[in-house]
């Protein structure tokens, strides 16, 4: 009867693995959170990839109709561009064929940016007003534009040319500071109203 105390202090005692074996488990650990959390980014990536294709397709099928709002889209693709460059920015850590997708399609989505700020900007330069000789206020008086016909050359070169002051103008440089009884300067009256 003396045996049965010596045996339960024996099996009371846990057994541990040696220190080789746990440093091993606890690099095998390490290694699979790293590859989980590798992983999970890439899903996330490859979701957020597809996300933003999407709504560059849309916004492609969008602009491409007359009736677009073109500001709308340009404040939505901007946003999609910064989810492409924040995409961008962790290229390194995406899987090989997710990081040449999300280069092309960020490559197209700053090309129909580009587009849209440029019609954007065209359809502001043909909402400016235009004068009876159908140049825009703007390049009347910037001389003369290449992109403007002969006809509109040949006006801006007569107003221009009727601008300048004429030889009665000059004739009385001391009558130009006298006051006239109308209120104004002798000079005043002689100013061409362009």
């Amino acid at each position: 009867m003396t045996d049965a105390p010596s045996e339960a202090p024996r099996t009371a005692r846990t057994r541990r693995l040696p220190l080789a074996a746990r440093i091993v488990l606890l690099v095998v650990a390490a290694v699979a959170v790293a590859t989980a959390v590798w992983s999970l980014w890439n899903i996330h990536a490859a979701d957020e990839n597809a996300d933003a294709t999407a709504t560059l397709t849309r916004t492609i099928d969008e602009a491409s109709k007359s009736d677009a709002d073109l500001k709308r889209l340009l404040t939505q693709q901007r946003q999609t561009d910064a989810r492409y460059d924040a995409l961008m920015a962790a290229k390194a850590t995406l899987l090989p064929q997710l990081a040449s997708s999300v280069e092309a399609n960020a490559e197209v989505s700053k090309a129909l940016t580009g587009r849209l700020e440029e019609r954007i900007a065209q359809e502001e330069r043909d909402k400016q007003p235009q004068d009876s000789g159908g140049t825009s206020t703007q390049n009347a008086g910037g001389g003369a534009d290449p992109a403007l016909d002969e006809q509109e050359r040949r006006k801006l070169e007569e107003l221009l040319k009727n601008n300048e002051p004429t030889e009665s103008d000059q004739s009385d440089p001391a009558q130009d500071g006298t006051r006239t009884q109308q209120g104004g300067t002798a000079g005043d009256r002689d100013a061409k109203p362009w």
